[in-house]
């Protein structure tokens, strides 16, 4: 997975997910700021393995409050490129 690509996806996704546009998502904003609770972050996980073909701890939603710390956790872990 290449971040472009996976940060493109979240930002449909979540966009999608909450009724919003794509330009009102803000990879800064945090999750619970769209209306994200625990649930939805443990949907879009799911959503995120089966796209992306991976394995990935439902944890670490919960351990990052928005995108960039998302997408900076899933490089640490080496997920994505």
């Amino acid at each position: 997975m290449d971040e472009t690509t996976v940060r493109a996806w979240l930002v449909s996704y979540i966009a999608d997910f909450c009724s919003l546009q794509e330009s009102e998502i803000d990879p800064d904003k945090e999750f619970a700021d769209f209306g994200l609770d625990s649930v939805d972050a443990i949907i879009i996980g799911g959503a995120l393995e089966e796209r992306f073909d991976v394995e990935i701890d439902a944890s670490i939603f919960l351990r990052n409050n928005n995108m960039n710390e998302l997408v900076a956790d899933l490089r640490q872990l080496r997920l994505i490129t």
